[in-house]
């Protein structure tokens, strides 16, 4: 390239070439001919503009190596740059989370923990550089990277319950649950009159979640009846504790108390009560709940995706805006239980079941 007789531009170009091609190896970073032969032809160019001149702020290091080091560092920059996603199986919203942290532009390495072996699981995130982050999504996933305990920036993304038994003091924890603050405009809009909300939870992992909620509801002006349900067969019992004294089932997404196998039994007691019940997604609404606030799955897995670059940077870049919710609701069901919306509250929400 010309570069002989340029003892700088020689130690510049052999350094950053030798860091990028450590991290070539170790990302297995491709990139297409078309780019790289792109890149050369810049670089060169550059290089060729840059000859005979000096850097404007150290006039003793040439031309050619300035402009070669400012031609390489973002190079070198961008392959460290990658996120490791480790999940536990796939469903309908983890496969949106996943696009959406695709979408977050730098390379992604997808690790199934349900699937695939536990050793390549566990090396490849021994393997993780410093400058990289992991973004985890399921219980299982999160557990394991917690074993783990790798030396860099962890983002659990859609934790049931708000569950961070198995975080670090340096995991990011993104709860699946929507924020009550971001819930109760659509609560006063859709069931003005709703003063007492019933709230079901599984004490081993959402008694914290649950407590924040009530605390949140009595700020927004509601009062909150917790019931625990710790087995399947409480359940029964905790409902009939709540029957006449509140005007709300709240769902908080919990696997014991909101799990498949119950949604029966919860969708009876609301009907022959007159209780609405919010379910915690979609699929209960189209079962019969009166409506649920979730996020916009994709759109959350592009919000758990820059935190963990922004925590790969040390956290000095602004904090990315908070991911979108949808809100879906049943009118047949909201006509059972002499409810009625108009049509501008209808046009204000995501989808509607009839």
């Amino acid at each position: 390239m010309g570069l002989t007789g340029d003892p700088m531009a020689q130690t510049v170009l052999y350094r950053l070439v030798a860091y990028r091609r450590d991290h070539l190896v170790r990302l297995r970073f491709r990139v297409p001919g078309v780019m790289a032969l792109a890149a050369a032809r810049g670089l060169w160019s550059a290089l060729s503009a840059g000859a005979g001149k000096r850097c404007p702020r150290h006039p003793t290091v040439p031309g050619r190596a300035w402009v070669l080091a400012l031609a390489l560092l973002p190079m070198a920059a961008a392959a460290a740059e990658r996120l490791l996603i480790v999940t536990s199986g796939s469903t309908a919203s983890r496969q949106e989370a996943l696009t959406g942290i695709r979408s977050a532009g730098v390379p992604v390495t997808t690790l199934d923990s349900t699937t695939g072996s536990d050793a390549a699981i566990d090396a490849a995130i021994a393997q993780v550089g410093r400058d990289e982050a992991i973004v985890t999504l399921g219980a299982r996933a999160d557990a394991r990277v917690a074993r783990l305990a790798p030396a860099v920036p962890v983002v659990n993304c859609m934790v049931i319950g708000g569950d961070d038994r198995n975080a670090t003091p340096a995991t990011v924890v993104v709860p699946l649950e929507v924020p009550v603050d971001a819930q109760v405009p659509w609560l006063r809009r859709l069931l003005p009159d709703v003063r007492k909300v019933g709230i079901l939870f599984d004490p081993a992992r959402s008694e914290r979640q649950a407590a924040a909620d009530a605390a949140a509801l009595k700020r927004a002006g509601y009062e909150a009846l917790l019931e625990g349900v710790a087995e399947p067969t409480e359940l029964p019992g905790a409902l009939s504790r709540l029957a006449g004294k509140v005007d709300l089932l709240y769902a908080i997404p919990d696997s014991m108390v909101f799990a498949r196998e119950h949604s029966r039994a919860l969708l009876l007691f609301s009907f022959r009560h007159r209780i609405p019940l919010a379910g915690p997604a979609e699929s209960w609404v189209r079962s019969g709940a009166l409506y649920a606030i979730e996020w916009d799955y994709e759109d959350l897995g592009r919000y758990c995706a820059a935190l963990a670059l922004r925590q790969r940077s040390g956290g000095r870049a602004p904090p990315p805006p908070t991911a979108r919710t949808r809100v879906v609701v049943n009118v047949r069901t909201a006509e059972q239980l002499d409810i009625r919306w108009d049509a501008e509250i209808l046009r204000t929400v995501d989808k509607v079941y009839r």
